[in-house]
C-alpha cells in the first residue's frame, strides 16, 4: 500500500491544533511528526501553538462582572407559543373584522355606493357629496329628536 500524504499545511495546523487539545489520533499524530521534521514553517507553528496554549491554560480565570444567563428551552417554546397566539389573534380579529362590515351593510348601500363611485370624477364632487350626506344626517338627527 501506497505512503497517505497530507495535502497541505494548512490541514497540518489543524491537526497540531487537535493535538494540543488531546484530540488526535495516533496514526493523525504520527503523520503531524513526519511532516513537521520536513517542513520549517509547520514546526515554528506548531512550537509557537503549544507555547500559548500552555500561557493559556496556566493564567487564571477571571471573574465576570456580569452573569451570563441562558434561557432555557422551556422559555423559547413558550416565546414561540406566544408568538403563534398574537398572529392567530390577529388573523380572527381581521377576519371578524371583515365578516362584520359585509353583514352590516345593506344591499341598497352598495348599490348607491357603486354608482356614486361612477360619478365621482373630481374632488370637488367628492366633497359636495360628503357635505350634503353630512347635512342629511344632522336633518334627521334634529327631526328625531323633535318627533320624540
Amino acid at each position: 500500500m501506497g505512503q497517505i500524504s497530507l495535502h497541505t499545511c494548512d490541514r497540518v495546523r489543524e491537526l497540531v491544533s487537535a493535538s494540543l487539545d488531546g484530540e488526535l489520533a495516533e496514526l493523525d499524530a504520527a503523520r503531524v511528526e513526519t511532516h513537521l521534521a520536513g517542513c520549517g514553517s509547520c514546526r515554528a507553528y506548531a512550537v509557537s501553538a503549544r507555547a500559548t496554549s500552555r500561557l493559556l491554560r496556566a493564567a487564571p480565570l477571571e471573574e465576570l462582572g456580569v452573569p451570563i444567563v441562558l434561557p432555557s428551552r422551556r422559555l423559547a417554546v413558550a416565546r414561540k407559543l406566544q408568538v403563534a397566539a398574537a398572529a392567530a389573534a390577529l388573523v380572527v380579529t381581521v377576519g371578524l373584522s371583515a365578516a362584520v362590515a359585509t353583514m352590516s351593510s345593506s344591499p341598497r348601500s352598495h348599490v348607491r355606493s357603486s354608482s356614486s363611485a361612477k360619478k365621482l370624477r373630481f374632488p370637488e364632487q367628492e366633497l359636495r357629496m360628503l357635505e350634503q350626506a353630512s347635512e342629511a344626517r344632522s336633518n334627521r338627527v334634529i327631526h328625531s329628536r323633535f318627533a320624540s
